[in-house]
């Protein structure tokens, strides 16, 4: 038996039908986390930052991170796992189908795909999950050149000391950043000073790793001297950066303290959760002897971003792999949990909260967002609104996004709409503008995160949705008792009286994003941003005081309004029942009256907004209500 089995894996190999792992059996947690062990071991061994270290040349601690802290220790994943009688739990990260370390494996890569899905593949090659892992020379749109300066600053797209021959991949797209990954397939957390990573000469700095558009184009020291006019303690110069900053306006230390810490961090276990890749080595050996060597890794590289098979699992039907067929797996980078016990006791049903790095919700938290929302609870998932290959409508090199949409908010909110299209001064505005403001960030950067005043490093879109009308209450809190400071760790978001998620009136309407289309998308006003806005000064808001005051001045007359058509309709009703005699012609009069006063008060309930979607016309449709209301009692009496 033992012979036949050998022969048929012989075979197997042979046909180049050779895979890591028997999947007649399920992969599991712990198999995951400790498979990385024999490569963190070669790592710790070969890579030159321990080298650099070994001679003293390195400036700043490193600390080491490795799969079992990422997967199974952050988040409240241990504490989660006791209550509930598991083993381990992955809160904040989703287990993939498999991993680059899987060898051989059964991947085909996207243009095998799209030999037979071209629809599906062209909506995706366009797209941004397309471009987050692309080789430096892919870099088409700073033309391939790492060492440019970009977007009239002192920034290049690699640091100092790391040319493109140190680089396997870069992670990002124009619109946020750059950051790369070793040709040791490591986090890139530092930068060389009078030297070069290739050649192992200069010394070994934390931190000064990552380009960052937001802070090259839009937070220049101009701009940050406008904001701190207004948000006490803003940092105008590269020292007040403190760890988040570096050598050069426009790039920033990330998973790093400038000169003090850096991550040592294989791409295992954590940049291929989200920024996969994948090989066709034949063998782990085969990987280990390509590492160091940027051309042999890029050659054997098989498919990277986040492409089909991410999703339908390695080889998809034409091997019948892990997960084949299934129409998404959304949930892995964009549902990002964190256990927290308190929203356990506020909400048994929804025990999780949001991940944060900082002060703001992490990226990647969409879905962890809508977990806590009325959509979520009425069966809305990611892919009900989102095709998973058209992720992006417009040019991937723009600041913003343009989401591709298959269901928009209108196609369920036709009475919110019928109020924007009625005009008013929000009419010109889409549904997002408000309800799903730019909120998270991809970054830890605690200097610039100032989630009271709607700002500053915050470049993916909330998914909340409910707006809470209130002066004080805010959506983003440190822990109780703690100061609401951005360098306090354990920041949540809030819960309204259902225990759903909610976006504060700052957020909504008075946030600065350099990022979010709806305030520098083509012909956008900036909405109330006391740093972008076009509008008139007086409506630009520094503070949700300001935004409250604003909001009632539309709300207060229609809920008076509201209150005296319900009013009138209950002393209808009751002079009604009182005359029992009165003549069917003025009955039905006053019934008929009756009803359109009642479906204007329905109306107004269910558009919910009193005012704010359309104050004019809301309005106008009160007064309709209310002179119906006087026409029935003028027959009545």
């Amino acid at each position: 038996m033992k012979t036949l089995k050998l022969i048929f894996c012989v075979c197997f190999a042979f046909l180049g039908l050779s895979f890591a792992q028997d999947v007649s059996k399920p992969r599991t947690l712990e198999g995951l986390v400790k498979q990385e062990d024999d490569f963190y071991k070669f790592l710790k061994k070969n890579h030159p930052i321990f080298k650099y270290q070994k001679e003293g040349r390195v400036i700043g601690e490193i600390r080491l991170s490795d799969r079992k802290e990422e997967f199974m220790e952050i988040s409240g994943g241990p504490l989660f796992a006791k209550d509930n009688g598991l083993e381990h739990t992955a809160v904040t990260y989703r287990l993939p189908f498999e991993s680059f370390l899987d060898l051989p494996n059964k991947f085909v890569g996207p243009k095998k795909c799209g030999e037979c899905h071209p629809a599906q593949y062209k909506a995706w090659e366009r797209s941004r999950h397309a471009k987050v892992v692309r080789f430096p020379h892919e870099l088409t749109e700073i033309g391939g050149d790492m060492k440019k300066p970009l977007y009239n600053s002192q920034a290049t797209a690699l640091p100092k000391g790391i040319e493109a021959s140190d680089v396997f991949v870069m992670i990002g797209t124009p619109r946020t950043k750059y950051g790369f990954i070793d040709n040791w397939l490591v986090r890139g957390t530092y930068h060389v000073e009078n030297g070069s990573f290739g050649k192992l000469t200069g010394n070994l700095v934390a931190g000064g790793n990552q380009f960052s558009r937001f802070w090259a184009e839009f937070l220049t020291p101009e701009k940050a001297k406008q904001i701190a006019s207004f948000v006490p303690n803003f940092p105008t110069t590269m020292p007040e950066f403190g760890g988040s900053g570096s050598y050069v306006w426009g790039i920033n230390s990330y998973a790093a303290t400038y000169r003090k810490k850096m991550i040592f961090q294989p791409a295992s276990a954590y940049c291929e959760t989200c920024h996969t890749f994948k090989f066709d080595f034949k063998s782990k050996d085969e990987l280990y002897k390509a590492l160091g060597n940027s051309k042999e890794l890029q050659k054997h590289t098989i498919s990277k971003g986040i492409s089909c098979e991410e999703c339908h699992g390695a080889g998809a039907h034409l091997y019948g792999a892990r997960g084949a067929g299934m129409p998404s797996n959304c949930e892995r980078c964009h549902q990002r949990f964190v256990y927290n016990e308190e929203d356990a006791k506020l909400n048994p049903k929804k025990p999780f909260n949001s991940y944060f790095k900082s002060a703001n919700p992490a990226c990647g938290t969409e879905g962890a967002q809508m977990y806590s929302s009325a959509h979520y609870d009425k069966g809305i998932r990611c892919s009900t609104c989102h095709d998973p290959h058209e992720v992006t409508s417009n040019d991937w090199k723009d600041p913003y996004t343009k989401t591709a949409l298959k269901k928009t908010c209108q196609d369920c909110h036709a009475t919110q709409a019928s109020f924007f299209q009625k005009g008013g001064i929000h009419a010109k505005d889409n549904c997002t503008s408000c309800h799903m403001p730019n909120m998270m960030s991809c970054e830890d950067f605690s200097a610039i995160q100032t989630p009271d005043f709607g700002g500053f490093d915050n470049v993916r879109a909330a998914h909340i949705w409910n707006i809470k009308v209130d002066k004080t209450a805010k959506t983003l809190n440190p822990p109780k008792g703690k100061e609401r400071s951005s360098q306090v760790k354990g920041w949540t978001i809030a819960r309204d009286e259902e225990g759903k998620f909610f976006i504060d009136l700052m957020w909504s309407c008075g946030r600065t994003s350099a990022s979010d289309i709806n305030l520098v998308g083509p012909g956008a006003s900036g909405c109330h941003s006391a740093v972008q806005s076009t509008l008139p000064k007086k409506l630009h808001f520094t503070n949700q005081e300001m935004i409250y005051d604003k909001v009632m001045e539309w709300q207060n007359p229609v809920k008076e309004g509201y209150t005296k058509i319900i009013t009138g309709i209950k002393k209808i009703d009751k002079t009604l029942a009182d005359k029992p005699k009165l003549a069917v012609d003025k009955k039905s009069k006053v019934l008929l009256l009756t009803k359109k006063a009642e479906e204007i008060a329905e109306k107004l309930e269910k558009d919910g907004s009193w005012g704010v979607h359309g104050p004019a016309y809301s309005k106008k449709i009160i007064d309709e209500a209310l002179t119906y209301i006087q026409d029935a009692q003028n027959i009545l009496k």
